[in-house]
């Protein structure tokens, strides 16, 4: 720092500087020009002599000076020339001035100096102040003393001057302490915006977040409900599905067989029902494999044709195809829903448009999902659209906003807990009067679909005893007799323990076991465990629902298949001609009239 240059400044505050040399410059040049204007006006009438060399003199400064003005409005000269053309505008009006006082030799030419020399004060910069100041004021006072008049004149100059370089380090201190606390108070409160807009957004996120956590907690309650509720209801419908088969089997009065077909419906509505609870409670995915996203549109596409009605549209726009590790049944149903709710929503009429894609996610992008490759589908309709209030609980469990007996509330809440079971994430977005759209993120999977395996011939074993494991006394009975009307001998254990016990006597005879996973004592799988120690029957998964991944892992283990409950007697006469029958197929016996007819050991003697 020195005393011309005042304190150090940022540069931040010299470019301020600038811009206010630049502003000032503005001002002061309509001044420069009126001045001279008005100095030629009244000089002959107060006795001034004004000769013609003045008259272009002033002139000429007055055509620098309307140039000058012309260049600043315009934007021509850079900032950083700023003090340099500051200095040099406030030269034309000394100039001019001591150009007429070396002509006319006026002693009172030195008044208007004065004032000129005073105007100094304003420039900003303190070395081109002196740099142009100090000039004047050397030929000003020889001026001054030549011309006679009172010897005040060149005293004042000097003293003038001195006066005007204070007056102007004063001026250029106090407008750089302005100009430094003007922008520290713009950044304190650029800072203070900034930290109010950052807590502002974690208050808007943890705000989204406590509501993401009550949600969920929400959710899960109520799936943790109705997975219970599931299970003690497949149960009960499991009973009696079973038993109205065995006496629609055995009953031979047509009414009574039409009130039990009808029993049998109803029974199967509510285990449709029991199934949604389930997918939404996440419980109830059994089949898991690598597949095609498109193959399960391809697989869907002739049900929606029939069931959406002539009225709507299905486009599909398919994207890269995608794999993804998947239960296909369920992600079928999803499809469905998905697309039930999109037709209920156009009241019949309008455009379903399917739409597939493979998208890479950042973490959290999506909900709470992690970073990585994920495939989407995403289902547009052109109906009524939803407001935020409904969007908020259109995944809640029996909430629906269709008139009553219409809808169950179940739908979209099935397809919540589906696409959570499998490890992805849904969002709405949808708009009052324009339609709605459900666009689902699975995780993408590098495993191969599986080709699909030709599946042997089932033949129909009517000899055999089936182990039936289950802890509930109706479902365990119903389930012999149904077994027994398929042909075979059903002996029945109410846990695992008694199941294991009952092999280990009758082992050689038993050729399948249907095991029920969620019991006391001895649980499903730990029994499962415990057979295959003491044998290799083929064994049949049996549960109204399962924990998650454990009947996965069971089936990957060697259990032969998994049957939900409740079933019908036509499921589980599937079943077991799938297993049963194919055992049978592989110890050589075929499906004919004559139970005690084999096929030949040896394949050289040909057919039977």
């Amino acid at each position: 720092m020195t005393w011309w240059s005042g304190p150090h400044v940022s540069p931040e505050v010299d470019a301020q500087l600038e811009h206010i040399a630049f502003d000032r410059l503005r001002l002061f040049l309509p001044i420069v020009i009126g001045g001279i204007l008005i100095a030629l006006a009244v000089s002959v009438p107060i006795g001034l002599p004004v000769p013609v060399s003045v008259i272009a003199i002033n002139l000429v400064m007055v055509i620098a000076a309307v140039a000058m003005y012309l260049a600043l409005r315009a934007h021509r000269i850079p900032p950083r020339f700023a003090h340099a053309v500051g200095a040099l505008v406030w030269l034309l009006a000394p100039i001019n001035t001591l150009s007429s006082y070396a002509i006319t030799r006026e002693a009172t030419l030195a008044l208007p100096l004065m004032l000129e020399l005073a105007s100094a004060s304003l420039l900003v910069d303190t070395v081109w102040t002196l740099c142009v100041t100090i000039p004047v004021l050397v030929l000003g006072v020889p001026l001054s003393l030549h011309a006679g008049g009172l010897p005040v004149y060149p005293m004042s100059l000097v003293g003038l001057w001195f006066v005007t370089i204070l007056m102007q380090q004063w001026m250029r201190r106090w407008t750089i302490r302005a100009e430094t606390h003007r922008l520290d108070v713009e950044r304190a409160a650029a800072m203070l915006a900034k930290e109010l807009d950052e807590r502002r957004r974690a208050e808007a996120e943890s705000e989204r977040l406590r509501d993401q956590f009550v949600h969920a907690q929400r959710m899960d309650a109520v799936g943790t409900l109705a997975a219970g509720l599931a299970h003690d209801m497949n149960n009960i419908l499991g009973g009696i599905l079973a038993f109205a088969e065995v006496l629609h089997a055995e009953a031979t009065d047509k009414d009574v067989r039409a009130d039990l077909a009808r029993i049998r419906q109803e029974a199967e509505r509510g285990a449709q029902l029991t199934r949604s609870l389930l997918a939404f409670s996440r419980r109830g995915q059994y089949r898991r494999r690598a597949l095609l996203l498109h193959s399960v549109l391809d697989d869907m596409s002739p049900l929606l044709s029939r069931v959406l009605g002539k009225h709507i549209a299905v486009v599909r726009r398919d994207g890269p195809p995608t794999i993804v590790d998947g239960d296909p049944a369920q992600l079928g149903q999803v499809m469905l829903n998905l697309c039930l709710n999109a037709s209920d929503a156009m009241d019949g009429t309008g455009t379903v448009t399917i739409t597939t894609n493979e998208v890479d996610l950042v973490d959290h992008e999506v909900g709470s999902l992690p970073a990585g490759r994920y495939a989407s589908l995403s289902v547009a309709d052109t109906g009524s659209g939803m407001d935020a209030d409904t969007q908020k609980r259109v995944f809640e469990p029996f909430f629906t906003t269709k008139p009553v007996g219409r809808g169950t509330g179940l739908g979209l809440a099935m397809v919540f807990g589906a696409i959570q079971a499998h490890g992805g994430a849904i969002v709405v977005d949808s708009t009052v009067g324009r339609g709605t759209t459900m666009t689902l993120y699975l995780p993408a999977s590098e495993a191969s679909p599986a080709l699909p395996a030709s599946e042997p011939v089932a033949v129909r074993r009517t000899r055999g005893l089936v182990l039936v494991v289950d802890d509930e006394p109706v479902v365990r009975s119903a389930t012999a007799r149904l077994v027994q009307q398929l042909g075979l001998t059903a002996v029945t254990a109410s846990d695992g323990d008694e199941a294991v016990e009952i092999y280990k006597q009758r082992g050689h005879e038993i050729v399948l076991v249907l095991l029920d996973m969620m019991m006391p004592r001895m649980p499903g799988p730990e029994c499962y465990r415990a057979l295959r120690l003491l044998g290799e029957t083929p064994v049949l998964l049996v549960s109204g629902y399962a924990a998650e991944n454990v009947a996965q892992e069971l089936l990957d283990a060697g259990a032969e298949g998994f049957l939900e409950k409740p079933y019908t007697r036509a499921q589980l006469g599937a079943e077991i001609d799938r297993i049963v029958g194919r055992a049978a197929s592989d110890a050589g016996i075929v499906r004919s009239s004559d139970p005690h007819l084999k096929r030949p050991s040896d394949p050289k003697l040909g057919k039977a």
